[in-house]
Protein backbone atom coordinates (compact mmCIF):
# COMPACT_ATOMS: atom_id res chain seq x y z
CA UNK A 1 0.00 0.00 0.00
CA UNK A 2 0.99 3.78 -0.08
CA UNK A 3 1.54 5.47 2.39
CA UNK A 4 2.83 9.00 2.84
CA UNK A 5 6.55 8.98 3.46
CA UNK A 6 7.13 12.49 5.25
CA UNK A 7 11.24 12.61 5.15
CA UNK A 8 11.87 9.66 3.29
CA UNK A 9 11.49 11.53 0.25
CA UNK A 10 14.69 13.03 0.67
CA UNK A 11 16.32 10.42 -0.82
CA UNK A 12 14.44 10.75 -3.95
CA UNK A 13 15.55 14.47 -3.45
CA UNK A 14 19.39 13.54 -3.26
CA UNK A 15 19.21 11.18 -6.40
CA UNK A 16 17.61 13.88 -8.19
CA UNK A 17 20.34 16.49 -7.25
CA UNK A 18 22.90 14.28 -8.09
CA UNK A 19 21.82 13.33 -11.44
CA UNK A 20 22.18 16.94 -11.74
CA UNK A 21 25.50 16.72 -11.66
CA UNK A 22 25.89 19.36 -9.69
CA UNK A 23 29.43 21.51 -8.72
CA UNK A 24 29.48 20.51 -4.94
CA UNK A 25 31.53 23.56 -4.07
CA UNK A 26 28.82 26.14 -6.12
CA UNK A 27 27.95 28.77 -3.14
CA UNK A 28 24.26 29.49 -3.15
CA UNK A 29 22.15 31.64 -0.62
CA UNK A 30 19.26 30.83 1.24
CA UNK A 31 16.08 32.59 0.67
CA UNK A 32 12.75 33.51 2.60
CA UNK A 33 11.29 31.15 -0.07
CA UNK A 34 13.04 27.90 0.72
CA UNK A 35 12.46 28.28 4.76
CA UNK A 36 8.90 25.83 4.98
CA UNK A 37 8.03 27.57 8.38
CA UNK A 38 7.29 23.96 9.19
CA UNK A 39 8.98 23.57 12.98
CA UNK A 40 12.30 24.93 14.09
CA UNK A 41 13.87 27.20 11.26
CA UNK A 42 17.77 25.71 11.01
CA UNK A 43 19.09 28.26 8.13
CA UNK A 44 18.06 31.68 8.19
CA UNK A 45 17.40 33.52 4.79
CA UNK A 46 20.83 35.39 3.83
CA UNK A 47 22.63 32.17 4.92
CA UNK A 48 25.19 31.32 2.72
CA UNK A 49 26.48 27.47 2.33
CA UNK A 50 27.95 25.24 -0.38
CA UNK A 51 25.78 22.75 -2.11
CA UNK A 52 27.84 19.93 -0.49
CA UNK A 53 27.20 21.74 2.97
CA UNK A 54 23.37 22.30 1.89
CA UNK A 55 23.53 18.64 0.66
CA UNK A 56 24.87 16.69 3.77
CA UNK A 57 22.25 18.73 6.05
CA UNK A 58 19.69 17.85 3.96
CA UNK A 59 20.21 13.91 4.51
CA UNK A 60 22.27 13.95 8.10
CA UNK A 61 19.73 16.16 9.67
CA UNK A 62 16.62 15.88 7.43
CA UNK A 63 17.21 19.91 6.81
CA UNK A 64 14.14 21.29 4.87
CA UNK A 65 15.45 24.07 3.98
CA UNK A 66 18.30 22.38 2.38
CA UNK A 67 15.89 20.27 0.66
CA UNK A 68 14.01 23.33 -0.87
CA UNK A 69 17.33 25.15 -1.70
CA UNK A 70 18.62 22.57 -3.67
CA UNK A 71 15.66 22.19 -5.58
CA UNK A 72 15.21 25.66 -6.28
CA UNK A 73 18.89 26.46 -7.66
CA UNK A 74 19.39 23.37 -9.28
CA UNK A 75 18.26 23.28 -13.07
CA UNK A 76 15.16 25.44 -13.70
CA UNK A 77 13.90 25.58 -10.43
CA UNK A 78 12.01 23.67 -8.24
CA UNK A 79 8.55 23.31 -10.36
CA UNK A 80 10.96 21.12 -12.88
CA UNK A 81 12.85 19.70 -9.83
CA UNK A 82 10.20 18.14 -8.90
CA UNK A 83 8.89 16.60 -12.26
CA UNK A 84 12.39 15.45 -12.37
CA UNK A 85 11.68 13.58 -9.46
CA UNK A 86 8.42 11.84 -10.91
CA UNK A 87 10.55 10.95 -13.65
CA UNK A 88 13.32 8.81 -11.76
CA UNK A 89 10.36 7.31 -10.14
CA UNK A 90 9.62 5.83 -13.49
CA UNK A 91 13.41 4.93 -13.91
CA UNK A 92 13.33 2.86 -10.96
CA UNK A 93 10.01 1.35 -11.76
CA UNK A 94 8.15 2.47 -8.55
CA UNK A 95 4.68 1.58 -8.46
CA UNK A 96 3.25 3.68 -5.78
CA UNK A 97 5.65 6.36 -5.76
CA UNK A 98 4.33 9.77 -6.19
CA UNK A 99 6.26 13.74 -5.04
CA UNK A 100 4.89 17.08 -4.89
CA UNK A 101 7.68 18.63 -2.84
CA UNK A 102 11.40 17.86 -2.19
CA UNK A 103 11.61 17.75 1.71
CA UNK A 104 8.30 15.34 2.28
CA UNK A 105 6.64 18.03 4.68
CA UNK A 106 3.87 17.40 2.30
CA UNK A 107 1.46 14.41 3.19
CA UNK A 108 1.10 14.06 -0.47
CA UNK A 109 4.42 12.65 -0.68
CA UNK A 110 3.68 8.49 -0.66
CA UNK A 111 5.65 5.18 -1.63
CA UNK A 112 5.12 1.88 -0.49
CA UNK A 113 7.46 -0.08 1.35
CA UNK A 114 9.02 -1.94 -1.62
CA UNK A 115 9.24 1.23 -3.37
CA UNK A 116 11.14 2.85 -0.60
CA UNK A 117 13.58 -0.41 -0.36
CA UNK A 118 14.23 -0.09 -4.06
CA UNK A 119 14.63 3.32 -3.65
CA UNK A 120 17.25 3.08 -0.82
CA UNK A 121 18.42 0.49 -2.66
CA UNK A 122 19.10 2.93 -5.64
CA UNK A 123 20.39 5.52 -3.77
CA UNK A 124 23.41 3.74 -2.29
CA UNK A 125 24.41 3.32 -5.85
CA UNK A 126 25.76 6.97 -4.77
CA UNK A 127 28.56 6.94 -2.83
CA UNK A 128 27.99 10.67 -1.82
CA UNK A 129 24.98 9.27 -0.54
CA UNK A 130 26.33 6.11 0.92
CA UNK A 131 28.69 8.19 2.81
CA UNK A 132 26.52 10.88 3.99
CA UNK A 133 24.24 8.41 5.50
CA UNK A 134 26.15 6.96 7.55
CA UNK A 135 27.57 10.40 9.63
CA UNK A 136 25.61 11.09 12.83
CA UNK A 137 26.93 14.55 13.28
CA UNK A 138 27.22 17.50 10.99
CA UNK A 139 29.36 20.87 11.71
CA UNK A 140 28.99 23.76 9.57
CA UNK A 141 29.65 27.92 9.49
CA UNK A 142 27.64 29.74 7.52
CA UNK A 143 29.60 31.67 5.36
CA UNK A 144 27.62 34.77 5.10
CA UNK A 145 27.11 35.10 9.16
CA UNK A 146 29.78 33.03 9.96
CA UNK A 147 27.68 31.68 12.87
CA UNK A 148 28.18 27.49 13.33
CA UNK A 149 25.81 25.14 12.77
CA UNK A 150 25.84 21.80 15.13
CA UNK A 151 23.34 19.30 13.53
CA UNK A 152 22.63 16.05 14.43
CA UNK A 153 21.48 13.05 12.80
CA UNK A 154 17.51 12.39 13.19
CA UNK A 155 18.42 8.24 13.22
CA UNK A 156 18.74 7.52 16.79
CA UNK A 157 20.32 4.37 15.76
CA UNK A 158 23.57 5.40 14.57
CA UNK A 159 24.55 6.42 18.41
CA UNK A 160 22.64 3.21 19.72
CA UNK A 161 24.38 -0.17 21.26
CA UNK A 162 22.85 -1.64 18.24
CA UNK A 163 25.54 -0.16 16.17
CA UNK A 164 28.42 -2.05 16.90
CA UNK A 165 29.88 -5.19 15.87
CA UNK A 166 29.10 -7.77 14.22
CA UNK A 167 26.68 -5.35 12.79
CA UNK A 168 27.12 -1.65 11.23
CA UNK A 169 24.70 0.56 9.98
CA UNK A 170 25.82 1.93 6.26
CA UNK A 171 22.76 3.95 5.38
CA UNK A 172 19.58 5.10 6.93
CA UNK A 173 16.93 7.91 6.55
CA UNK A 174 14.25 9.12 8.97
CA UNK A 175 10.74 10.51 8.52
CA UNK A 176 8.27 11.52 10.22
CA UNK A 177 4.66 13.71 9.98
CA UNK A 178 1.37 13.61 11.60
CA UNK A 179 -0.27 11.89 8.78
CA UNK A 180 2.96 9.66 8.37
CA UNK A 181 3.71 8.95 11.73
CA UNK A 182 7.26 7.62 12.03
CA UNK A 183 8.73 6.08 9.35
CA UNK A 184 12.66 4.68 8.76
CA UNK A 185 14.62 3.47 5.78
CA UNK A 186 17.99 1.69 6.68
CA UNK A 187 20.12 -0.62 5.61
CA UNK A 188 22.42 -2.52 7.78
CA UNK A 189 25.89 -4.73 7.45
CA UNK A 190 26.52 -7.94 8.96
CA UNK A 191 30.35 -8.04 9.40
CA UNK A 192 30.52 -11.05 6.67
CA UNK A 193 29.58 -8.32 4.40
CA UNK A 194 25.75 -9.47 3.51
CA UNK A 195 23.47 -5.85 3.52
CA UNK A 196 19.83 -5.68 4.56
CA UNK A 197 17.12 -3.07 3.87
CA UNK A 198 14.54 -2.50 6.70
CA UNK A 199 11.08 0.01 5.72
CA UNK A 200 9.34 1.11 8.47
CA UNK A 201 6.29 2.94 7.51
CA UNK A 202 3.08 4.58 9.92
CA UNK A 203 4.77 3.30 13.44
CA UNK A 204 3.40 4.81 16.17
CA UNK A 205 6.62 5.67 17.79
CA UNK A 206 10.70 5.67 17.33
CA UNK A 207 11.04 1.83 18.70
CA UNK A 208 7.82 0.07 17.14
Amino acid sequence: EAYSIASLSKLMTAMTFLDAKPNLKEEVIVTVEDDPHEGKTVFAAGERFTKQELFEALLIGSVNTAGNTLARTTGSGREEFVRRMNRKVQELGLSQAIFFEPTGLDARNKASARDVAIMLRAALSYPEIRETTEKNHLSLVGRATKKPYEIDSTNLLLGSFLNKPPYQVIAAKTGSLPEAKFCLAQVTRHQDGGEVIAVVLGSDDHFS
